[in-house]
């Protein structure tokens, strides 16, 4: 990583240029937009569309078709003919190597704005919101820009025998790196101590062939703890358990590490170090900040209407928000009990450790199949069913498909608040227009910007229904 590159001016035309097979077709094109995974779309001379690596809108290039399908092409530039003004010189030395970043040429305020027009072009294509609840989400929509180099407080890299690093886009190459530029700078000290450490694991596992992949995490306490997340062994006359004994021992590993977290409502907050943590360094303080703000608004509009708030947080991991309406409902005098429903038990254990003698209580269960029994016993008794007043939704990239969406819709009581936080705007895009066809109302939309250099970012929406 060089935070700057003061011998480089000017972006060169030439700098993406790369070595040109005879075999190939070659073509000039102009760039018209952005993909979400960071590729221009262009026309080519036969009107298919070419997706371009490091290509932006707006720029000409000669370009080598170095993949070509009956709907669309890959293609990688040969030579810029011209650019953009938002074009920028990639603060990172391993930028053309490494697969982490998609965005690095791109400046900052455009890094964003792209992520901007994505979300909605996400809400029009993959949800297909409708016009009415389009508009809503542009008026009310905010954006939290946060921390963009530096930030990232866990990465896993991959150990080849010799290099140690991330690997490259579409490849299995690993990109030997010494630091990286959206890793948090504790962690980038401990680099250099792994890879000789792991190089010295070569040495005592006599230069026999294996591979491992180390997940290093910032503690809040400023300490950083190393897992051995997998190893993968390509030599029979080694066993994996001998080969993750001699690593543990050389990178000093203390098994019985917890990672804390700066709890915005707790003095203490341990997860596992295998556990799911929020990536970005400061994240976990801005999510729950407006995940309690909007839970705070339907407490004090509620208060009086509904006797006992039930609420639940689905894919809860450890609980970092399982116990927000617990803690917002303290200064309305209201006693609500908290649940966080999680299919993985270790998660499920630092939840109840967390939440010790206070009224927050986590389950080991899969999420569809708490869903489900839900809307079985809504179905079997509607009147004596008592139906959920406000549930969090945290869910995987995959989000909690249609199926779920439709029952969730039905299990939640009249006067009921949804938040779902998303890493993937698809899945919230989809899953969110069931909500809205439900009866659901948009009532606060957030994006988090926070994923400098990437393409990816999260989504807040929270859905009200008053009846």
């Amino acid at each position: 990583m060089q935070r700057n590159r003061s011998k480089q001016k000017s972006v060169s035309k030439s700098s993406l240029s790369h070595t040109v097979s005879k075999k190939n077709e070659r073509e000039i094109i102009t760039a018209y937009s952005l993909s979400t995974d960071g590729k221009a779309i262009a026309k080519g001379e036969d009107q298919i569309v070419v997706f371009v690596k490091d290509l932006l809108p707006g720029e000409k290039a000669k370009v080598e078709i170095i993949k070509k399908k009956s709907t669309y092409k890959l293609a990688l530039v040969t030579k810029l003919e011209s650019t953009v003004s938002y074009r920028t010189i990639p603060p990172c030395q391993y930028y053309d190597l490494c697969g982490g970043c998609q965005l690095q040429h791109i400046s900052s305020e455009f890094q964003s704005n792209f992520k901007l027009q994505w979300f909605f072009e996400t809400l029009k294509r993959i949800g297909k919101w409708n016009d009415s609840h389009f508009l809503k989400a542009e008026q009310i929509l905010e954006v939290v820009y946060l921390k963009k180099e530096y930030y990232r407080r866990r990465i896993r890299l991959h150990f080849d025998g010799k290099n140690l690093g991330f690997k490259q886009s579409s490849s299995n190459k690993v990109t030997n790196i010494s630091n990286c530029l959206i890793t948090t700078e504790l962690i980038n000290n401990k680099i250099e101590f792994i890879k000789k450490a792991l190089l010295k694991c070569v040495s005592l596992l006599e230069n026999k062939h294996w591979e491992c992949e180390i997940e290093i995490t910032e503690s809040d306490d400023d300490k950083i703890i190393i897992h051995v997340a997998d190893v993968f062994n390509f030599d029979k006359n080694l066993q994996i358990s001998n080969i993750i004994k001699v690593i543990e021992k050389n990178l000093e590993i203390n098994q019985d590490q917890h990672i804390l977290i700066k709890h915005p409502d707790l003095q203490k907050f341990k997860l596992k170090k295998q556990s799911f943590i929020q990536p970005h360094i400061n994240c976990i303080f801005h999510y729950y900040k407006y995940i309690k703000f909007s839970i705070d608004l339907f407490l004090k509009k509620n208060q009086f209407r509904i006797q006992n708030f039930i609420t639940y947080d689905l894919y809860s991991g450890a609980g970092v928000f399982t116990g927000i309406p617990y803690f917002a409902g303290l200064q309305y005098n209201l006693k609500i009990n908290c649940y966080g429903i999680e299919g993985i038990k270790e998660a499920i254990e630092s939840l109840n450790q967390n939440y010790k003698n206070l009224p927050v209580q986590g389950k080991t269960q899969n999420v569809d199949d708490f869903i489900q029994e839900q809307f079985e016993n809504k179905t079997k008794d509607p009147n004596n069913y008592h139906g959920i007043h406000i549930l969090i939704l945290d869910p995987p990239r995959s989000g909690c498909t249609i199926t779920n969406m439709q029952k969730i819709v039905e299990i939640c009581a009249k006067n009921a608040l949804i938040l779902y936080l998303a890493c993937d705007p698809a899945s919230f895009a989809r899953d969110s227009r069931v909500l809205l066809e439900g009866g659901f109302q948009l009532t606060n939309l957030t994006l988090f910007d926070s994923f400098g250099h990437t393409t990816h970012y999260e989504v807040l929406g929270c859905f009200e229904k008053n009846e």
